[in-house]
């Protein structure tokens, strides 16, 4: 036994390998995946890996992008279309309403969307129905949004001929445009979103619009008061004729017709006043008006109490007539609204040789 250790021993050393460990297989789960190559270094042990392990790792890449990639696409992406959709803004720069008829207008609305995303898609057309109410349960108009590419401020025009989705709710709009200082109208509608390599994406558009409203025409003022002569009557019977100046704060321009406007002094009725072919437009308005007054009434009242010659005329709403056909619509906002002012009638009646404040 001794002698086949001692050759054995002798064979290694005549063979050089006496200071030399027999090389070993390497292993452990890097080795396994990344085996070695015949030279040292990183690129070897990957070309070994993809030749051998290319079907994990196609694997691999399925798995991540249906973990990660299809979610943002599918869940991501149209969360963070709907959330920068509703953090934009709609603001109506100019409304004009013409051509009024029984059972539509037509209604020009350039409005200015503002967004302070970086994402820019296309915003496909759609009908956005403008209500009263938040959740759009009640729109009064149906308008055709066009097509439009959302930047950081887009303007947006709308240009129609258009019917009223109910008559009732319009009615309601148009009161608050009247009576209110500022109002709130909502557009709502369903509509998708178009961005380069991406499918269109379905949004929810959903805004509140926060408008001035007409504020009751308070400020209206009546100036250049003159009391016609029995031969200088008008030929529809009006007896005085004058200036109104109406304020108006919005930005709304609003063909109103042929406008009725009841006068009364202290509830006593003392005749009605007609505006034609009143148009309403931003800003300050001046319009001649011509009225029929019972002339007896104001003198009476004059002499009685209001000797200085200045009456308190309260001027209501009594009705919108466009060719020939009553505007229900806006004569129900003018009937509900009531504006009271300062008249002095004294200058008006001297002309005509009535000087009722110095014979009082």
């Amino acid at each position: 036994m001794e002698d086949k250790n001692s050759q054995r021993t002798e064979e290694v050393a005549h063979n050089g390998y006496a200071n030399e460990a027999v090389p070993r297989k390497k292993g452990g789960i890097i080795n396994t995946l990344y085996p070695p190559g015949p030279k040292p270094g990183a690129g070897g042990r990957v070309k070994n890996h993809c030749r051998k392990f290319w079907w994990c790792d196609l694997l691999v890449i399925g798995v991540i992008v249906v973990v990660v990639v299809v979610p943002i696409i599918y869940v991501g992406i149209p969360k963070k279309a709907q959330h920068d959709l509703n953090a934009s803004t709609l603001e109506v720069t100019s409304q004009d309403v013409s051509s009024p008829t029984p059972n539509g207008i037509h209604l020009k609305l350039v409005s200015l969307a503002k967004s302070g995303s970086s994402f820019h898609p296309t915003i496909e057309a759609f009908e956005g129905r403008l209500s009263l109410d938040e959740e759009g349960k009640n729109p009064f108009i149906v308008l055709p949004v066009p097509e439009t590419k959302a930047e950081a401020e887009t303007e947006i025009v709308v240009d129609q001929q258009l019917g009223f989705a109910d008559k009732n709710n319009f009615v309601e709009y148009n009161k608050a445009v009247m009576g209110s200082e500022s109002f709130d109208v909502y557009m709502n509608g369903k509509t998708k979103i178009r961005q380069s390599g991406l499918q269109p994406i379905s949004v929810d558009y959903h805004k509140k619009i926060t408008m001035k409203g007409l504020n009751k025409l308070q400020g209206l003022s009546i100036s250049d008061v003159e009391i016609l002569r029995q031969d200088a009557v008008l030929e529809d019977g009006s007896n005085m004729v004058g200036n109104v100046h109406i304020p108006n704060p919005s930005v709304l321009t609003i063909d109103l017709g042929d406008v009725t406007m009841n006068l009364s002094i202290d509830d006593q009725d003392i005749g009605t006043s007609l505006l034609p072919a009143l148009v309403l437009k931003p800003g300050n308005n001046s319009y001649p008006m011509q009225s029929k007054i019972q002339q007896l009434r104001v003198i009476s009242a004059i002499r009685s109490k209001y000797k200085n010659g200045i009456v308190p005329i309260a001027i209501k709403g009594n009705s919108s007539v466009a060719n020939g056909e009553h505007l229900d619509y806006f004569e129900a906002a003018i009937q509900g609204n009531t504006v009271n002012v300062e008249l002095d009638v004294g200058p008006a009646l001297a002309k005509i040789g009535l000087n009722i404040t110095s014979s009082a």
